[in-house]
């Protein structure tokens, strides 16, 4: 077994006269890294290159060379090794074929049964796998091996090979005497070796060459021990404590960081690194500073923003009669396209009418027709109406299917009309995007062959799988010294010292995972990857060797648990020897509380009303303040309130301002003794009249009309509902004429003036009034009326406030939900409203104590008094975030201004 130091040896004919096989790109560019490196410390001026290649690359090396030299015939190599992406695609053409339009094909994941089909038919060909079609094969083998027949026969007709063939041509190719082979291979990396790769070493020691293995560490294991911490957050800290307390101590070092969970750890190690490393990155103009860490792997080129937000352009040209709402809300919030600075805040308006006036789902002509509106009245982003316009045009000239090759210059037409990439000049990771981003989009036009014509919508949608399969990362600047890698890159890796974290059993070894369209015995039998739990234990350890070998000293970590969950350790590092976690650097917020004067602030007062000053809400004002006067202040003075939320049909808000519009119609100067001279006949027609004068009102306030079908849901819905309810008005006891239906009255409480709408007024004979509101929710809690502080105040208000000289006899909600209609109050006597109580009953003792309100005009002056203390605390700026149960906030619109979070922790922390 050879070992590195061939990297420094002084005979160039010995590294030259040597081929590096490795297992991955990385390992091979390492190697020749650490050769240039070695040759010039030995004060070389020249020397020859490292011969480190994959072993792909070495075979496509060697069957060029023969094509050149006319060892080997044109005709004898393929017209095209497929790409993985191209591959994965033609999976998927024969997939859907198969299925055709069985109803089977709806369920099918056509993306993820190709990837699967492509790993199983990788492992058959690279670990010699004999898979007969017969009677004992499962529903899914026979299925694959029908798809196999169809993808080897396509294959063919086109001279395509994939991957996996290919390379087993080409192996068979050097063992049958083509090409020059150097005297000594070496291989380097390779914790398991497949069939197809023992095969390759096997035509190589038949064709005379001298084959080893490169001893890739240390001649001993390190030190190392093991660090158990409380959860993988701690773990992405203590990692980077560690790292920077080693820096402190040698910045010359190299160290390194093993994830095996690295796509799912990254971003909280990469803010763990910046924070004990270089806190100055934390700052956004910082965002691009050179880091002293580097990753392995980057991300999903679909992940960076200015990529995101191209997709979802083209994907709103291509889906242009069906956007969802949650798409477009992204496009309006996010920068790279039309006049994204300099109409950012009518962007963010225009987001705003779009959430409360469109459904979750519409078409682009609907949103042009939506923003014509917006931008009339003043409120929209012209440029931003002008650029989508050209882009729905752009869209809408194209062909209806074309080859990818084709769709290239109209991808680009596309975004060019939607001003993408936005206004300002790119950084320079954002314009590294850009460049990477064009470049898959010329790979679209690989793949005519794989796809042939495709609409634009498929255009995009396969544009859109090459991005999430490039992986990007920004060009690293210099050689940082922390490499932060999975287990498998860190093959061939030197550091001074490494921290190897995530070592839990449930992740190391990895679970077992069987290709599900192969038969799980046969893969276990072969040893293939992920085949048992044997094969990745065997897996594991081998790696874990190596690792012991990859630095002088070594410390894996494990974390104890993960919320609730209990976690154990790796069985690999059950000998080590445990250490002391490394202390834990404060975070930059604790290191700025710690340097920076605290100031407390009483902030429970808000500035007073001031003379003049007008505060909307109405009696909802008053039950804000009541529940929480912080919730008042937020929401009604300041006029904060949570964004509106896109619902199919109606919401329940616009649902109760139709049935308020249907009750107003219906009785507005009518009188009980006029429904009941009705016939049934003369009742539903008014009624019929009713809901059409309701509907029709309701559509002229909307950017479009109902659609025909929801207006007849509707339709039936209200007749359904206000004809129950007008069965329950006509068994009222007292006859009542209807004085006001949705009245507005403007009145002032200590100094506070306020507007309120009252839903309906009736006159009983002798001049007695019954003030009603109607309800469409659950029954409201008017248990605080007897209380000093009133949480239900609408009722009180009316009836203390706005009854003007006539007598008030009873007040009550008029429950209009279905299954639950009825009265619900109280009254100075019984007998004026069904199953309503009056005061002096056994129904109204229950609430109402005789004591305290020992007569009506008692209970009066008691909401008066109540509600003008309201009022003053509203008029005096009180805003605390005080509440009785936190369930009252249940319909807060400003609940994360309250921080009740902050509030119970507070709670929890102190004794």
């Amino acid at each position: 077994m050879a070992d590195l130091n061939l990297l420094k040896t002084r005979d160039a004919g010995e590294a030259g006269s040597t081929v590096v096989l490795c297992a991955t790109h990385r390992l091979a560019r390492n190697l020749r890294l650490a050769h240039d490196r070695a040759q010039a410390a030995l004060g070389l001026a020249r020397w020859r290159p490292l011969a480190a290649l994959t072993a792909s690359q070495w075979l496509d090396g060697v069957v060029d060379a023969a094509l050149l030299t006319g060892e080997l015939a044109a005709d004898a190599v393929p017209s095209l090794v497929l790409t993985a992406a191209q591959e994965r695609m033609l999976w998927e053409r024969v997939i859907e074929a198969d299925a055709g339009d069985s109803p089977e094909a709806l369920f099918f994941d056509s993306e993820g049964l190709a990837a699967a089909a492509a790993e199983a038919n990788a492992l058959i060909e690279g670990w010699g796998l004999r898979v007969a079609d017969g009677g004992e094969l499962g529903e899914e083998t026979r299925r694959f091996l029908h798809w196999r027949a169809e993808f080897r026969r396509r294959c063919e007709a086109a001279g395509w090979r994939e991957p996996a063939r290919a390379a087993a041509a080409q192996i068979a190719a050097v063992a049958g005497g083509i090409g020059s082979l150097p005297p000594r291979l070496l291989f380097a990396g390779f914790d398991r070796y497949t069939r197809q790769e023992q095969r390759l070493a096997e035509a190589l020691r038949g064709r005379g060459c001298a084959l080893g293995e490169l001893e890739l560490g240390a001649a001993t294991d390190a030190v190392a021990g093991c660090v158990a911490l409380p959860d993988r957050n701690a773990e992405c800290r203590a990692a980077a404590a560690w790292a920077a307390a080693r820096l402190a101590a040698d910045p010359a070092s190299r160290l390194g960081i093993v994830v095996p969970e690295l796509a799912a750890l990254r971003s909280s190690l990469a803010d763990a690194l910046d924070e004990a490393l270089q806190p100055q990155a934390l700052a956004a103009a910082q965002a691009e500073m050179p880091r002293r860490y580097n990753f392995s792997l980057g991300t999903a080129l679909s992940r960076q923003p200015l990529v995101d937000t191209a997709l979802r352009l083209l994907r709103l040209a291509a889906g242009s009669r069906r956007l969802e709402q949650a798409a477009v809300d992204e496009l309006l919030r996010g920068a790279y396209w039309s006049a994204d600075e300099a109409e950012a805040d009518a962007r963010a308006r225009c987001e705003a009418q779009l959430r409360e006036r469109l459904p979750p789902v519409f078409s682009v002509d609907r949103l042009l027709r939506f923003l014509r509106r917006q931008n009339a009245a003043g409120l929209a982003a012209p440029r931003l109406l002008g650029h989508l316009e050209v882009l729905r045009a752009k869209a809408t000239a194209q062909p209806a299917r074309q080859l990818p090759s084709q769709w290239l210059g109209s991808l680009r037409e596309m975004l060019a009309a939607a001003g993408w990439p936005g206004e300002r000049s790119l950084s320079s990771h954002e314009f590294q995007a850009r460049v990477a981003f064009a470049e898959v989009v010329d790979s679209l036009g690989a793949v005519d062959g794989m796809l042939g014509r495709i609409p634009l919508a498929e255009a995009v949608s396969r544009l859109a799988q090459l991005c999430r399969e490039r992986v990007f990362q920004p060009e690293t600047a210099g050689d940082p010294p922390v490499q932060v890698m999975g287990p498998l890159e860190a093959a061939g890796a030197r550091f001074d010292a490494l921290w190897v974290m995530g070592m839990n059993d449930d992740v190391w070894p990895a679970a077992a995972r069987p290709n599900p369209l192969l038969p799980a015995e046969l893969q276990r039998r072969a040893g293939t990857p992920g085949a048992s739990s044997e094969v990745e234990a065997a897996f594991a350890l081998a790696i874990h060797r190596r690792l012991l070998k990859s630095a002088p000293e070594v410390l894996f970590s494990w974390a104890q648990g993960e919320g609730d969950r209990v976690r154990r350790p790796s069985p690999l590092i059950a000998a080590l020897p445990p250490c002391a976690a490394p202390e834990l650097q404060a975070t930059l917020a604790e290191r700025l509380c710690g340097t920076l004067p605290l100031a407390a602030l009483d902030d429970s007062r808000a500035p007073p009303v001031a003379r003049g000053e007008r505060v909307g809400g109405g009696a909802n004002l008053l039950k804000a303040q009541a529940v929480c006067p912080a919730w008042a202040y937020y929401r009604y003075r300041l006029g904060a309130r949570a964004l509106g939320a896109a619902v199919e049909g109606l919401d329940a808000l616009a649902r109760g301002s139709l049935l308020h519009a249907v009750l107003e119609a219906f009785w507005r100067g009518r009188a009980s003794a006029d429904m009941l001279a009705l016939s049934a006949e003369e009742l539903a027609a008014a009624l019929d009249a009713a809901i059409d004068q309701a509907l029709t009102a309701f559509d002229a306030g909307r950017d479009e009309p109902l659609p025909a079908r929801l207006a007849l849901l509707e339709r039936e819905r209200l007749l359904a509902l206000v004809g129950r309810w007008l069965e329950i008005e006509a068994a009222r006891p007292a006859p009542f004429r209807v004085v006001a239906c949705e009245e507005r009255h403007e009145i002032e409480i200590e100094g506070l003036a306020l507007r309120l709408t009252v839903d309906r007024i009736d006159e009983l004979a002798d001049g007695r009034r019954v003030i009603l509101d109607y309800k469409t929710g659950r029954e409201p809690d008017w248990a605080s009326w007897a209380a000093p502080r009133i949480v239900e105040p609408q009722l009180p208000v009316y009836a203390a406030y706005i009854a003007g000289e006539a007598e008030v006899e009873a007040v009550a909600f008029a429950q209009l939900r279905a299954g639950e209609e009825g009265f619900v109050g109280i009254a100075a006597a019984a007998g004026l409203l069904p199953n309503v109580a009056g005061l002096a009953d056994k129904g109204g003792r229950r609430r109402f104590d005789a004591g305290q309100f020992p007569d009506w005009p008692s209970l009066l002056d008691h909401w008066r008094r109540a509600i003008a203390e309201i009022a003053g605390e509203v008029r005096d700026g009180v805003a605390a975030v005080v509440f009785e149960k936190e369930a009252a906030l249940e319909h807060c619109e400003v609940k994360p201004l309250l921080r009740l979070a902050e509030r119970r922790g507070q709670q929890a922390s102190t004794p």
